[in-house]
């Protein structure tokens, strides 16, 4: 007589594993609800970055738990399997490599404050804020909104925009036929509409002066303390600004004249 369901599941000890494997369900969903209660507590970006490792660590290992305990319930000598690996550890330990690589520089990451979730960053000429840091990888988001994901073991050199703020630089044409004081007043009212328009400057704005000479102006510089990743928009912004107030002053804007004659 063949055996029932439930006598199969019982005999073979399939309900063991189910229930193992719930009870690991069960466990990290628990994790994750303690974890995020006290992510929506904290402000601070490093934190964050760490809750969401612990997670992430915590899921590996129940992971594995849940793994050992249903091979033991399969009836495999558990100590003895992990003893008796050999050669197969050899081969599933090079199998992993790039993951166990990836996993250690995700550590390093947070241990060292690279960058955080949020962080405006620079990774292998890709910039864009942090929006995920995992064991594995790190995801970040352009301007674009193009999303792109980064193994950690292959992130060498980062540039963290966050880390002392952001500054952009507008690199202002004057024809040379302006007066000096005309100049001075028409770069005067740039730097105070953007201080007044603009909401995403984090400083007032600075003339830096002179910058250098050009075929067909000269070139003033003015430098701006921006919020981290809204640096393009606000510089759209200011060059709209630069432009109304070029009209106003009835300055045209400085270009190259190429002289063609004939014979």
């Amino acid at each position: 007589m063949k055996p029932t369901f439930f006598e199969y599941l019982f005999d073979k000890n399939i309900h063991l594993i189910i229930i193992y494997i719930l009870i690991g369900i069960l466990v990290h969903g628990l994790i994750k609800i303690i974890v995020n209660k006290g992510h929506a507590k904290i402000q601070n970006k490093k934190q964050k970055t760490i809750h969401k490792l612990i997670t992430d660590i915590f899921k590996y290992l129940i992971s594995i738990v849940v793994l050992l305990a249903s091979l033991n319930a399969l009836g495999v000598n558990v100590n003895s399997f992990l003893a008796g690996l050999g050669i197969a550890s050899v081969i599933i330990g090079l199998a992993l490599k790039d993951i166990m690589e990836d996993i250690l520089s995700g550590i390093t990451i947070v241990l060292e404050d690279k960058f955080s979730v949020g962080d405006y960053i620079e990774i292998n000429n890709f910039s864009g804020t942090v929006i995920n840091v995992t064991l594995r990888s790190t995801t970040i988001k352009n301007y674009e909104n193009t999303v792109k994901i980064i193994n950690n073991r292959l992130i060498n050199q980062v540039t963290n925009y966050s880390k002392e703020g952001q500054k952009i630089t507008i690199d202002v044409p004057i024809p040379y036929t302006i007066s000096n004081k005309k100049c001075d007043e028409v770069l005067d009212k740039i730097v105070k509409r953007i201080e007044k328009e603009i909401e995403l400057i984090t400083e007032k704005p600075e003339i830096l002066g002179l910058q250098k000479f050009e075929e067909s102006s000269i070139t003033y510089r003015i430098l701006v303390p921006v919020k981290v990743g809204e640096q393009f928009n606000i510089k759209r912004k200011i060059n709209r600004i630069v432009k109304e107030e070029y009209d106003r002053a009835k300055i045209s804007i400085p270009f190259n004249i190429i002289e063609v004659k004939n014979g």
